[in-house]
């Protein structure tokens, strides 16, 4: 009884179905992983706009009216915290947006603890026009009192909007596209005003 090898065909045409198998698993593996990752990418930009709509809300829920708009950033008014109807600045939150970082963030003054009540009355003069708002934005970032909280970061884009005249609006609007590994997430919040009204005011 003789024994025979595999022919040359043979040994040919194993490894020929041996390297196609092969690829349909190496396929079937990289098509499993990539969508493990997708889905990982879409429950990470879920977690980020749920977890960012949560805190635009919760920082920005005692918004009184809107003031103004430009370029995107937003200037807000908190209420009357200082009687007298009027508009002070440290009642003031600028909402501005940093391509270059991609971050949102919020802008307010917080007065040092070493300043006496004249020194913060003295400061704190009344704003009766939107010309003053960036004024004012300059005056306490030039004293060091311009505090800075980032709200949100990971941005490509951000754009604050309200219905006009802005001091009439009922609802304040930031829409934001997030920068995921899978391509642009886009998310919106909207903020409801009070619809407290200042005194004098001129847009």
């Amino acid at each position: 009884m003789s024994r025979r090898g595999f022919t040359m065909i043979e040994l040919l045409l194993s490894l020929a179905i041996t390297a196609v198998v092969a690829a349909g698993v190496a396929a079937m593996l990289g098509g499993l992983a990539t969508g493990i990752a997708l889905g990982s990418d879409a429950r990470t930009g879920l977690l980020a706009t749920a977890a960012t709509h949560g805190r635009l809300v919760e920082e920005l829920v005692d918004t009184g009216c809107v003031l103004a708009i430009k370029d995107d950033d937003a200037v807000l008014w908190k209420g009357d915290l200082t009687p007298g109807g009027l508009i002070e600045p440290s009642e003031l939150r600028w909402i501005t947006f940093d391509p270059e970082r991609g971050e949102l963030y919020r802008s307010s003054i917080r007065f040092p603890e070493d300043w006496s009540t004249i020194d913060r009355l003295t400061f704190d003069r009344p704003i009766i026009r939107a010309s003053q708002l960036s004024a004012e934005w300059n005056r306490a970032e030039s004293r060091g009192i311009l505090e800075h909280e980032i709200l949100a970061d990971g941005l490509l884009f951000a754009r604050s909007s309200a219905p006009t005249p802005f001091i009439e609006a009922t609802e304040f609007r930031i829409d934001l596209t997030f920068d995921l590994a899978t391509g642009p997430v886009e998310a919106t919040t909207v903020i409801i005003c009070h619809g407290d009204q200042p005194s004098e005011w001129n847009p």
